[in-house]
């Protein structure tokens, strides 16, 4: 082949040589075309990967597997018919070419141009095979990332990609419906007017909070980035980062709250009353008044009824203040005190508040409460500007513990008289079985000899030893069907309840260990204290006898009223075991004494 024919036929087979789909494709034509343009006998490619490692092909070395560059076959044959290069910069690999003539100088100038073309293609197949990577990690990244809803968009709004995240945020229908999304989020009119600007100015937008509503209805906070994507200087595309900040908000409005509301309450707390207060000196506004309330007996009525009661009362408290003060700023200032700012307000309206605030009280305890509210409150005004309302809350203190100390001296408040008197209301029930108690208990006493003093103490314990039901849930006292196992369990905490009461009532303390015992059996099989024989103190074990015949003869939940006879036969069979056996004596001689006259005696 003559010079001019064989360029003209090597410009063709440049040209139309291209990636072939793999390296080993790749050789086979370089083979087909080397031996038809220039006869070559032997060939080798060698091409370099990433990590440095090297794969060599070869034809025409017969069975054998050389690293060319290893071995360096041409270094037994005449240079002039060995064709060797380095294809790139840096080195994608090596071209080895060999044939038994001499190749031409012309031959390696068109080998040149050659093996350049060569390079090129494994240069352009690197870079595709580079980007085919980065977008499958791309595309992996971008539908995989958790709690980052991505999507991409054009002019019109059409979506162009989205990952599995914006699913979840926006819904499917959403996605599908051209231009839906958008009106998913609020306010809609500044975030279009965000995306306007986005696509005229090309320039990234910093997260903001945005409000994103779901499919179902539900508005939900997230937080937004819109990176434009540019081609040829022309915003083509824009991606949008949505990642929900929902429950970052919750906690956020949550120490919000509690930085400025009492959890126990719901009143604003300390805390905020006194930037309240200094707000109000800032801006100078005057007259303002200051009501303080404290609420009364807060102390035993945690000792003898537990926290959870007193929590109760406080709330109850609360939610009075917030009715008596609608429109008004409340605060809980500490355990058992509160007060309320009253702007512009002097200290005739603010006592006539007060005023309203006791007869709401009032009659609030008229109604079926356990535990009564009592209410100590003291109003304080400030009227010069000079002078901090801080000071005004003072007076109105000082003035509410006034108010304490004469409702103390004038009323004595006793904890367990109101306590009894509150049970007796809510369960009549109750108040007759103890009048009924308190009745065969006092001729039990008569007929054991007791001293006066002794009635006397026998007498309260009649009338009170069940103040600690007080405490029990409200079905339990009024089921008519026997008691289930936990709720027994439940009952038997009366005895201890009681006890701390009576502990925390001037006037029941004599009774305090009487009433814990009550329930004790004289084999020691009783409860709370498991207490037997002469441990039991006397006046318990007189009441517990009259407690079992009222309870049997009058009847109880569950049970049907027994028959006097009947009932007798139990003390009997209970005496020496539940029963002190003495006592159980002298009472069924009463019983059987016609002069007793139980029948006329005893209040029904």
């Amino acid at each position: 082949m003559n010079s001019s024919a064989l360029e003209l036929a090597f410009l063709y087979e440049v040209s139309s040589l291209a990636w072939p789909g793999s390296e080993a494709d790749l050789f086979d034509e370089i083979i087909e075309k080397a031996v038809r343009l220039f006869g070559v006998q032997r060939a080798a490619l060698v091409l370099h990967d990433d990590t440095g490692q090297s794969t060599c092909y070869t034809w025409g070395f017969g069975q054998n597997k050389i690293n060319v560059l290893k071995e360096r076959p041409w270094q037994n044959r005449d240079p002039r018919g060995v064709y060797l290069k380095e294809l790139g910069s840096p080195p994608l690999g090596n071209l080895y070419l060999e044939r038994n003539e001499d190749f031409l100088e012309n031959e390696r100038r068109l080998l040149d141009v050659f093996s350049g073309r060569l390079a090129n293609i494994l240069q352009l197949h690197i870079w595709e095979r580079k980007t085919r990577k980065l977008r499958e990690r791309f595309r992996l990244v971008f539908e995989n990332m958790p709690m980052v809803g991505a999507l991409s968009f054009d002019r019109e709004g059409r979506i162009l990609h989205y990952n599995r995240e914006v699913q979840k945020i926006l819904g499917q229908d959403a996605l599908l419906k051209y231009g839906d999304w958008l009106t998913r989020i609020r306010p809609a009119a500044d975030f279009q007017k965000l995306l306007t600007r986005t696509w005229e100015t090309g320039q990234v937008v910093e997260p903001g909070e945005w409000q994103i509503q779901t499919p179902e209805g539900e508005l939900r906070w997230a937080l937004l980035t819109l990176v434009p994507v540019r081609q040829d200087e022309k915003v083509e595309e824009v991606f949008c980062m949505i990642i929900d900040i929902t429950g970052r908000k919750q906690m956020e409005e949550e120490l919000r709250r509690l930085s400025v509301f009492d959890s126990l309450t719901g009143l604003y707390n300390r805390n905020y009353f006194e930037q309240k207060i200094r707000q109000l000196d800032e801006e100078g506004v005057r007259p303002v008044s200051v009501i303080v309330c404290d609420v009364d007996g807060l102390k035993p009525v945690n000792d003898c009824l537990g926290h959870r009661q007193g929590d109760e009362l406080l709330q109850k408290v609360a939610a009075l203040i917030r009715e008596v003060f609608s429109g008004e700023e409340a605060f809980r200032v500490g355990g058992d005190e509160f007060a309320v700012i009253l702007p512009a307000r002097n200290r005739e309206s603010a006592q006539k508040a007060c005023s309203v605030l006791v007869e709401t009280q009032e009659k609030f305890n008229k109604g079926h409460t356990v535990v009564p509210l009592s209410i100590s409150a003291g109003v304080g005004v400030t009227e010069n500007p000079r002078r901090s309302v801080y000071e005004a809350y003072k007076q109105a203190d000082d003035e509410m513990y006034r108010d304490k100390l004469q409702r103390c001296a004038a009323e004595r408040y006793d904890i367990g008289r109101s306590l009894l008197a509150a049970l007796f209301r809510n369960y009549p029930h109750i108040e007759r079985h103890a009048r009924r108690v308190k009745e065969l208990a006092r001729l039990l006493g008569k007929a054991a000899g007791l001293s006066t003093g002794e009635m006397d103490n026998l007498l309260l314990l009649a009338e009170v030893h069940d103040i600690g039901k007080v405490s029990l849930p409200e079905h339990i006292l009024r089921k008519n069907k026997p008691l289930t196992k936990e709720e027994e369990e439940e009952m038997k905490r009366h005895c201890e309840v009681g006890y701390r009461i009576a502990r925390c009532s001037p006037g029941l303390t004599p009774v305090a260990e009487l009433i814990l015992q009550h329930h004790e059996w004289w084999d020691g099989r009783g409860y709370p204290q498991g207490l037997k024989g002469e441990e039991i103190h006397l006046l318990s074990r007189i009441l517990a006898i009259a407690n079992a015949y009222e309870a049997m003869t009058a009847g109880r939940p569950g049970k049907k009223v027994m028959p006097g006879e009947e009932a007798m036969t139990e003390l009997k069979q209970g005496a020496g075991t539940r029963f002190d056996p003495h006592l159980v004596e002298i009472f069924l001689k009463l019983l059987q004494d016609p002069c007793a006259a139980f029948s006329g005696t005893i209040e029904p």
